[in-house]
């Protein structure tokens, strides 16, 4: 099956609803070459724009390997379907939001938030910052984690790398943590342009949950400003975003702070 066909049938397969798949399949079920009459007849099943450039694109992709039959491109695509389905019960997100709220979307503050994740924490805990000070319940927070058990690992900015963007070690806020968890930085030599900054602001349980957010650790980002971030919990994100972070600890782009 060729790779063109693949994606689109990935593509409907998650931008489609259900029965909508499943009546595109039980028309591809009936045929077995990707001829005019059969794209007619499946773009007539759901007067949606959506579900009509789904199809054709779908055609396309199947008319560049006509060997393969509507009943292979059709279980492929009931095969997809179910994985995704899957996939989305498994996982949940939600919006984390510090600042004015509305009915629309409640206010969540990011330190609750933040603080939650790091209690359910039983294995390990990725967390990455740009900025950090004036933040000692997160410092309680982290070595009481570390106390379990846990394997706390802090990827943080430093004043020399940032060019004059800190006035001080991002590490320097967690100095009571050295010895029961490791911080990591991302060495100025290893950033592709000078200046390059590491900005990214996260943290990820277990694999299981991750925060993505506008906040630093800082007490103005956590409980004052104006911040925005998504919780993710359960389905691939969590440990996808894990496993790129222990790749680059294991390849050395990221690397441990002395003393720590």
């Amino acid at each position: 099956m060729g790779d063109g066909l693949i994606q689109q049938i990935e593509l409907a397969a998650c931008g489609l609803p259900t029965l909508q798949v499943e009546q595109l399949a039980g028309c591809l079920d009936s045929l077995q070459s990707p001829d005019a009459s059969g794209r007619s007849a499946a773009s007539r099943l759901a007067a949606n724009p959506r579900f009509q450039e789904a199809v054709s694109a779908l055609w396309s992709a199947w008319a560049a390997t006509p060997e393969i039959s509507g009943p292979a491109v059709a279980l492929a695509l009931r095969a997809a379907t179910a994985t995704a389905e899957q996939l989305r019960r498994g996982s949940a997100t939600d919006v984390v939001w510090t600042g004015p709220s509305t009915m629309h979307v409640p206010v969540r503050q990011s330190a609750q938030v933040l603080l939650g994740l790091i209690n359910s924490s039983s294995r390990r805990l990725i967390v990455l910052s740009f900025a950090a000070y004036k933040v000692p319940v997160v410092v309680s927070v982290l070595r009481s984690a570390a106390a379990r058990g846990v394997d706390v690992r802090l990827v943080l900015e430093t004043k020399e790398d940032s060019k004059g963007r800190l006035t001080a070690d991002a590490a320097d806020a967690f100095e009571a943590l050295h010895g029961v968890a490791t911080l990591w930085t991302w060495p100025g030599a290893a950033r592709p342009t000078e200046g390059a900054a590491m900005h990214a602001k996260a943290a990820v349980s277990d694999g299981e949950t991750a925060l993505v957010t506008s906040a630093n650790l800082t007490g103005s980002a956590l409980d004052r400003n104006m911040e925005l971030g998504l919780l993710i919990k359960g389905g691939p994100v969590p440990r996808r975003l894990e496993d790129h972070f222990l790749a680059l600890m294991a390849a050395g782009v990221l690397n441990v702070i002395t003393g720590t």
